[in-house]
């Protein structure tokens, strides 16, 4: 929706306040604002995406009719409408979530967190109490980075406002060696600039002048789905399309033009079928998909085995090879971290060509993997549970379900059982190549060590998934790609209260036989076909490798062999050469470890560097 800034301490200048939004004015074209409160100590700034009530009275930053209370919101609040009638008695001057979330607060203080069903940063000075409030949603789906600099407090919805005001671009070692060295893209909390912290989702923080006050989780997951159910699977299918149709009917609200992201999976088709019921009859609706020009991995002809009762206008976003260079370097600068590769650049073009056709707000299918069991590497786990909890005749049972062309699971789950678990990619493949990476990088990066929540193995991995490494790492990247068009996203699939559900649900209701997402297949069964429904998870849904090692290679020549990549004492050059061409001969099942050089150098050279032409190839 928008981007936020601000800063606390002393003599704030509105030229800072300036410098902040107007690198951000991607987030947010539609309006400007920013104000100084308490004689210069308190700065705050806003950058408009105007979605919920169009007119002046949804500028920001928004003062209550009192003046005690001032906000800078990003997000939206879906169930505003129904916050407001609560509220009545309220005076309020406009129609938007924002003024909803302000009077919320002065209702309920701190509590109003807990009333909230939306995506949200966001930071309220309260003159009163002489601190500042800030929130971010449940799971994170917005932003809100922070830091300390020159005895001075200063947030922004991203980095790159902070490094405007003068904060120094530092990588920060740990998050770059665990990135490196395992793979891990988010570490809650942390981001890959040394001085700036990201507040985690789901967490608050009330800051003073002199600092941070406090800092608390309001929602807690585990908590919220500690008791499990054992419903049986009509029962829990009824619910999961019951919930799925309330977070889409909000998710609809919206003063501009409303489109879906529709990919070829069974989670966007949940979403779009969804839409299409909740649609007025007649009514029109525009999807986006994007297209390689590669019958291997195009998706294009999914769209029209959905049923549907309303007039959809399908949009396809070609992405050709040439452009790969031209995006990475907008990429870069608009990711602030690394990030998926081929796949984020044709989400560039979905949003750019959305844009085009005037469609501000999107839905989109995330989160289905996770809550439900997706992913291949999920079933190791869940063969441990079924042994732990029914012997080995239900593991038998399970695995001879599975078909033999799957990868061997089994073996997986032995690994795992002796504390030895596998770092693989989706499809079960290895990615990392740890013998390419600089041995004092290896040497300092631990292994990362993920919480066990919960009493069964299947709901801690899908928790690490949905809470602390994939989903997060998605939310980002999707955030900063939609943004950079000025379009707006929505999550229908993580709505905190079908999260809560779903979690606690048993393993059998998630994996079943030779697939994942058994329930919310089932949850679909009135509205899908089955050849929709049945249709299997397609791990490798881009043509990086083949680009990488084709018609892209000569571009990751020049940037491995370059003076700077060298010299950066990140990577062991020699073995990325060996490395390198053992790839280009066709000795690798997947590209992650390649995209992985060529998107560290390209951070490096755009914010460690400083420089603006991080690609320089043709």
């Amino acid at each position: 929706m928008c981007g936020i800034c601000g800063i606390l301490g002393p003599e704030v200048k509105a030229r800072e306040l300036d410098a902040m939004t107007a690198v951000q004015h991607h987030r947010g074209p539609d309006d400007r604002g920013v104000e100084l409160l308490e004689n210069g100590t308190v700065g705050l700034g806003h950058n408009r995406l105007s979605i919920i009530d169009l007119s002046e009275t949804g500028h920001q930053p928004m003062s209550n009719t009192g003046g005690r209370l001032t906000i800078v919101f990003n997000g939206e609040v879906y169930n505003y409408l129904e916050l407001k009638r609560e509220l009545s008695g309220y005076p309020f001057r406009g129609d938007s979530d924002t003024e909803v979330v302000l009077a919320a607060y002065e209702r309920w203080g701190e509590d109003c967190l807990q009333r909230f069903v939306g995506m949200f940063a966001f930071a309220i000075w309260d003159a009163e109490k002489q601190h500042l409030f800030c929130a971010r949603d449940r799971l994170g789906v917005k932003p809100f980075h922070y830091t300390r600099h020159g005895g001075r407090f200063l947030f922004a919805s991203e980095v790159k406002a902070l490094l405007a005001a003068g904060v120094p671009a530092e990588p920060d070692g740990e998050s770059w060696g665990l990135y490196l060295t395992h793979g891990v893209y988010e570490i809650p909390g942390r981001t890959f600039f040394k001085v700036v912290q990201s507040l985690a989702p789901a967490h608050a923080m009330t800051v003073a002048a002199d600092g941070v006050l406090k800092q608390w989780r309001y929602w807690d997951l585990a908590e919220r789905a500690g008791e499990p159910l054992d419903p049986d699977d009509d029962t829990a299918a009824d619910e999961v399309r019951t919930l799925l149709e309330d977070s889409v009917r909000l998710r609809l609200r919206a003063d501009v033009p409303v489109g879906v992201m529709l990919s070829g999976g069974l989670d966007s088709a949940a979403v779009m079928t969804t839409v299409d019921r909740l649609l007025p009859q007649g009514g029109e609706i525009e999807t986006f998909t994007g297209v390689f020009g590669d019958p291997r991995y195009d998706e294009d002809d999914f769209s029209e085995k959905v049923p549907r009762q309303a007039r959809w206008r399908r949009n396809l976003a070609s992405f050709p090879v040439e452009k790969v260079w031209e995006l990475t370097d907008q990429a870069v600068w608009h990711q602030e971290a690394p990030f998926g590769g081929v796949s984020t650049l044709l989400y560039h073009q979905a949003h750019e060509l959305a844009k085009e056709r005037g469609i501000t707000v999107l839905l989109e299918g995330q989160g289905g993997d996770e809550l439900f069991g997706g992913y291949g590497y999920f079933r190791p786990p869940y063969y441990l549970d079924l042994l732990e909890s029914g012997g080995w005749r239900a593991l038998r049972r399970e695995v001879k379900a599975t078909p033999g062309e799957n990868r061997d699971w089994l073996s997986q789950a032995r690994l795992l059982r002796e504390g030895r678990e596998a770092q693989v990619y989706y499809d079960g493949s290895s990615h990392l190549r740890a013998d390419c990476i600089s041995g004092d990088i290896r040497k300092n990066a631990a292994s990362p060590d993920y919480p066990t929540p919960f009493g069964d193995r299947l709901r801690n991995v899908l928790y690490r998934d949905l809470c602390i490494t994939k989903l997060p790492r998605v939310l980002r990247m999707n955030d900063r790609v939609s943004m950079a068009y000025s379009r707006e996203l929505r999550q229908p699939l993580i709505d905190h209260r079908l999260v809560e559900y779903a979690f606690r649900l048993p393993g059998k209701q998630k994996i079943r036989g030779d697939q994942g997402k058994f329930l919310l297949r089932h949850a679909m069964r009135r509205d899908l076909p089955g050849e929709v429904r049945g249709t299997p998870k397609r791990f490798v849904v881009t043509p990086q490798r083949e680009w990488l090692s084709g018609p892209l290679s000569g571009a990751v020549t020049d940037i491995i062999e370059s003076r700077e990549f060298r010299e950066r004492g990140l990577f062991d050059v020699a073995e990325v050469r060996r490395a390198w061409k053992k790839f280009r001969g066709g000795d690798s099942e997947n590209a992650f470890f390649v995209w992985q050089w060529v998107n560290t150098e390209l951070w490096f050279r755009r914010f460690a560097d400083g420089r603006a032409d991080v690609l320089n190839v043709a």
